[in-house]
């Protein structure tokens, strides 16, 4: 049995297939990460430079395809593909983090496992992109969805108790271990580099902005996320250089 689907999407990431065709990475609002044939938008013709405008990172889009029971493929053929009214307008340092957030979906996210809060965590991070005054801003917004994102992968990170059950504290110093959570140290062990302080925890779980704990929640999503990327490196952080 085959049914037609019909999604809210976004562009992760397109690349070439066949003569005029792409092979495009989406993120759904309730089938996640999909891969899909869009065919005839590689040519000069008018019709294939507007699919192409609307293809582009940032464009809220509907697509539509269809779903067979027994397919053999995770690739799945478009059926529709408009533009919606929303798109948000990144530009500069606030569109690399953008594509620094598609890449980490591309990387991570499995195929066809609905997030639909992830979906919407997605949309308020591009918000706060396109709002973000300052690099230090736009810094908060990619903590807050690095975040959501290891929540959504299962990765436990609480901020309220530590690993061995008890209350974070606000003096206390913490170090992070995969699969375990954060345990906590004492003050004196200055050569932890992965060191946090209780008090970034809990205002960081709050949505409390601190400029001055922007470093250190950096270099900790960093670790963390580095043990889900492997080796490959994210290419869209050497675009701040």
């Amino acid at each position: 049995m085959a049914i037609e689907l019909q999604q809210k999407a976004f562009v992760l990431y397109t690349r070439p297939l066949r003569e005029t065709s792409l092979l495009v990475t989406f993120f759904t609002e309730n089938k996640g990460k999909i891969n899909a044939v869009v065919k005839g938008v590689r040519s000069n013709s008018k019709t294939a430079r507007v699919k192409q405008a609307w293809l582009q990172p940032f464009q809220a889009l509907n697509v539509s395809w269809v779903e067979k029971n027994n397919a053999t493929s995770d690739l799945v053929n478009l059926r529709l593909l408009e533009p919606t009214s929303l798109r948000f307008p990144l530009v500069a340092d606030a569109n690399i983090c953008g594509l620094y957030i598609n890449e980490l979906l591309y990387r991570l996210l499995y195929q066809s496992i609905a997030s639909p809060s992830l979906y919407q965590d997605y949309q308020h991070s591009l918000l706060g992109l396109a709002k973000a005054e300052n690099r230090q801003q736009q810094e908060w917004v990619l903590r807050q969805f690095e975040y959501a994102l290891l929540l959504e992968l299962g990765v436990a990170m609480d901020m309220v108790y530590d690993a061995n059950n008890q209350l974070i504290k606000t003096d206390g110093f913490y170090q992070f271990t995969l699969e375990v959570g954060f345990q906590p140290i004492e003050n004196s062990q200055n050569k932890v580099p992965e060191k946090i302080s209780g008090k970034t925890l809990q205002q960081f779980h709050q949505r409390k902005y601190r400029e001055v704990a922007l470093p250190a929640l950096k270099y900790l999503f960093r670790f963390v996320l580095a043990y889900y990327l492997g080796d490959k490196p994210i290419h869209t952080r050497n675009l701040f250089a």
